[in-house]
């Protein structure tokens, strides 16, 4: 009979005690971060929001007050703002949804060719900065475009509240369509096969049972799309010439005429729409896993040939159409000047402004430090809430969805009117240094790359860390030598969703530059408003550029040790 010595059980719960210490520490750091850069800021704008403030002196005095709120709403102009985010929003959303569908029905649910393709040149809006449509617009239908302008000489042209709306969707189309095609791929085929065989039309079988079935998914690419309408900043304060909106409005009151009370007032009333669009976001995504079949899916069979040709025409004209915005900046950038002389030159690439060509560098080593950063930050999130569940888990789960609810714009603000102050010194670490710019994106990008983790978490079998654990293994251990090779897929996918992120984003940084840090997608929207359409083209040209060629490479480097990333697992 074999006994168990006193130093044995003491070891053990030595061990027990050291691994809780390390899952501890490392979650109440991670919990700590989200606290100090996302609650903080944002709890600090709902404070100032209802805090009396100086105009004269531009500084808040620090007497509680709703004279903001009422100041805000006794200015028609300002408050028009409001309802022309909602109309624009709720534009953009009905029709990236509408078109979104019938693009990700025809790649999941019928035999076209070169699907691949199509879902590749569907996601070109998220290697460019979210103000390249705006731009492509104005090239095109603007007062000197090259179909008005150009090709039938006329004065109508793209500006206002139209442009916005095409721009949006345009922009936000990518985002609709992955939510889409996720859920037309995982619901089960089947159904429509069994509706078929009871003798349903194609029609019938369309309305009665693919949509109700992917019925959530819709609703949640739709409260996504209306979300990043309502809070997007670079194609508004580009194309709508006089049209205000909620966020370019935060913009001219802090930045144009110091009204940093106003600012923050509008932040506040940008918040709430936001929030509820977040959400409803969250609540369909979690009906819509809840009808996920998990049985395999059969065979498409071959589609009727109208069916066939009319997705095939389709699909590819929304291709066509998303893969021409890239186009028309890129034969921009090479133009000497566009619509009056089409000598082809370099001179927009000799940039003449703070930093020059090295804005790029700049960009390109912060989002590599970003996307380090954000993968490792939020893989071992993932790991310390779905695999070992402390007691603060729904909590640090909770602070880590928070962010996907406040818009970038709204985080930016918080953080100069925060980490801007004597507040625990952070004005000598943070303000007008690159860290303050690295942390924003990642906290701005954090709930997705946690729900990622958390996703591949779930799929990692438990007895792989129960094995390591009674092997001798400790938490750490475990972590680096078992969790995180098995991980590897999801962490290079996070990497490359936060250094995208991180090259082409505007709203959340605008804020934030500084004499010492200059970012280019924030050169691109200082040049365009600035009339320097050639240079912010060439400076578009080549984020893009880096971005293409970042993910060539680690894509090359996945397929040589035999993985695939993410994105290419879906098609």
């Amino acid at each position: 009979m074999s006994t168990v010595t006193v130093e044995e059980i003491s070891t053990k719960e030595r061990k027990i005690i050291d691994d809780k210490f390390v899952i501890y520490l490392a979650g109440g750091l991670i919990g700590l971060f989200l606290i100090i850069f996302m609650l903080l800021p944002v709890l600090n704008i709902l404070r100032l929001s209802i805090t009396q403030y100086d105009e004269v002196a531009h500084e808040f005095i620090g007497k509680l007050t709703l004279n903001n709120f009422a100041n805000y709403f006794s200015k028609p102009a300002i408050v028009q703002s409001l309802y022309h985010s909602l109309w624009i929003a709720v534009w953009s959303m009905l029709i990236t949804t509408v078109l979104a569908f019938f693009f990700a029905y025809g790649l999941t649910r019928t035999t076209i060719k070169w699907k691949k393709a199509l879902y590749y040149i569907a996601m070109t809006p998220l290697i460019a900065p979210s103000l390249l449509q705006a731009m492509a617009l104005i090239s095109l239908f603007g007062s000197n475009g090259l179909i008005t302008a150009g090709l039938f000489n006329v004065e109508w042209n793209i500006y206002g509240p139209l442009g916005i709306i095409i721009s949006e969707v345009l922009y936000c189309f990518p985002h609709a369509m992955v939510i889409l095609y996720t859920t037309l791929s995982a619901v089960d085929s089947r159904l429509d096969e069994a509706a078929a065989s009871l003798g349903a039309s194609g029609v019938t079988t369309f309305f009665k049972v693919t949509i109700p079935t992917a019925r959530y998914g819709i609703f949640s690419a739709a409260a996504l799309v209306f979300n990043l309408a309502i809070t997007d900043f670079g194609n508004p304060i580009i194309i709508g010439r006089g049209y205000r909106v909620l966020s370019t409005e935060i913009y001219l009151q802090v930045i144009g005429m110091q009204r940093f009370d106003l600012g923050t007032t509008i932040a506040v009333v940008l918040l709430v729409p936001s929030v509820i669009a977040f959400l409803l976001n969250y609540y369909f995504t979690k009906k819509s896993h809840s009808m996920i079949s998990g049985q395999a899916k059969p065979q498409l069979p071959p589609s009727r040939p109208l069916k066939k040709w009319s997705f095939t025409i389709y699909t590819w004209m929304i291709a066509v159409i998303l893969l021409s915005v890239v186009v028309v900046i890129v034969v921009k950038s090479f133009v000497r000047v566009w619509m009056y002389n089409w000598t082809l030159t370099f001179s927009h690439y000799q940039f003449k402004i703070p930093g020059g060509v090295g804005v790029l560098w700049t960009s390109l080593w912060i989002s590599v430090v970003v996307g380090f950063l954000g993968a490792t930050l939020t893989i071992v999130n993932g790991y310390v809430i779905e695999k070992k569940k402390p007691f603060f888990a729904q909590p640090l789960y909770l602070f880590s969805v928070i962010p996907a609810a406040i818009p970038g714009l709204v985080m930016g603000l918080g953080y100069i009117l925060i980490f801007n102050t004597k507040f625990l010194n952070f004005d000598n670490i943070f303000y007008g240094r690159a860290a303050i710019v690295i942390i924003n994106v990642v906290v701005c990008n954090f709930t997705l790359g946690t729900l990622s983790s958390i996703t591949n978490m779930k799929n990692i079998d438990k007895s792989m860390d129960e094995a390591a654990t009674s092997l001798g293994a400790d938490t750490t251990r475990t972590f680096l030598q078992v969790i995180f090779p098995l991980s590897r897929v999801s962490f290079m996918s996070n990497l490359i969703y936060y250094f995208m992120r991180s090259m082409v984003t505007i709203s959340a940084v605008i804020f934030l530059v500084s004499p010492n840090v200059h970012l280019a997608a924030i050169s691109v929207i200082n040049l365009e408003k600035d009339g320097q359409e050639g240079p912010s083209a060439a400076m578009a040209t080549l984020i893009i550029l880096v971005v293409v060629v970042v993910l060539g490479i680690i894509s090359l480097l996945f397929r040589k040790k035999g993985f695939k990333l993410a994105a290419e697992n879906q098609v």
